[in-house]
């Protein structure tokens, strides 16, 4: 699916988040271009993920310290840093909040620290849509609509602190829904499709939400870009953008269309359970990622899944 694919600009790069499915896809992309490419991962990582970066990324183990990170700058010293690691939870339980803080929070302080130590400048880092969730069209104000959401915005608070005070240039990219190929995650897209492989029912919300979904290709491409923006300083100091849909589709719009792709006649009880607390009915509208626009169109991307 990928074609001609925007090329890296930058010679190297360090990925965190390299073991979930965005940061794996933008690790393959940049081998795959020849960047010098190293992924930082924790011990308590899955060992078939750390396997697989192992063939074709640097891999290093890292205990989350600041020193730790630091050493890792060191040893590397990429041209710039992507920050896609982050846990994510929908509806938090009390006894998510500590990990919430350390890996969304914490992580993205002690990186930024040692990324001004060790003397790297250019970060590109994962936000989400969701930062601005009760947010007014093109309005920047942050409106969080759940714990993981604020704590991403927490996280670019940091970020915000750190450009100011150490030079450090940034971009935000907050993204919305994404799906692709080897995609593990518990999405609509993947339940859907083993529901109805199994012949049963679906239960779902009413499904009126709209919602951006975006190949991982096509993301991909935007954090390429933005890696280009920064080092060719065409961008410098701190900014934020969003890698948005074409345009905007519910629930029901985007189970038919990936009937209408796969062919596959799949039962959906529409309204049977109720929204999740603090759904997004429609998606915020920030400033999309200048210079980048998706390729591959939805039914296209769907179809390919099946191949």
């Amino acid at each position: 699916m990928s074609g001609e694919r925007t090329a890296p600009a930058f010679s190297s790069a360090l990925v965190t988040g390299a073991t979930g499915f965005l940061g794996g896809h933008l690790c393959q992309r940049l081998v795959a271009c020849g960047i010098e490419t190293a992924s930082l991962v924790r011990a308590t990582s899955p060992a078939a993920a750390i396997l697989r970066l192992r063939a074709d990324t640097t891999v290093i183990t890292t205990d989350g310290s600041t020193q730790g990170l630091t050493d890792a700058l060191e040893m590397v010293k990429p041209d710039l840093v992507f920050h896609l690691a982050a846990r994510y939870v929908a509806a938090h339980q009390p006894q998510d909040i500590p990990g919430l803080i350390a890996d969304n929070v914490e992580l993205t302080a002690k990186l930024c620290e040692a990324m001004h130590l060790s003397g790297c400048e250019r970060l590109v880092a994962t936000g989400t849509a969701w930062q601005n969730a009760g947010s007014s069209p093109g309005d920047p104000t942050p409106s969080p609509n759940t714990l993981y959401a604020a704590t991403k915005q927490a996280a670019d608070e940091l970020i915000d602190y750190y450009a100011r005070a150490t030079g450090l240039h940034a971009i935000t990219l907050k993204i919305y829904d994404s799906y692709g190929p080897g995609d593990p995650r518990r999405k609509f897209l993947n339940v859907l499709s083993e529901t109805a492989a199994r012949g049963e029912t679906l239960r779902a919300s009413p499904g009126d939400q709209k919602l951006h979904t975006v190949h991982v290709d096509d993301l991909v491409d935007g954090f390429v870009h933005a890696g280009n923006l920064l080092s060719s300083g065409r961008i410098s100091g701190r900014d934020s953008f969003t890698l948005p849909s074409p345009r905007a589709i519910t629930l029901q719009e985007l189970a038919r269309t990936w009937m209408s792709a796969t062919q596959t006649d799949a039962g959906i009880e529409w309204g049977a359970i109720a929204h999740r607390p603090g759904e997004v009915m429609t998606p915020w509208d920030g400033t999309p990622l200048p210079g980048w626009s998706p390729r591959i169109a939805l039914e296209d991307g769907l179809r390919a899944l099946q191949d």
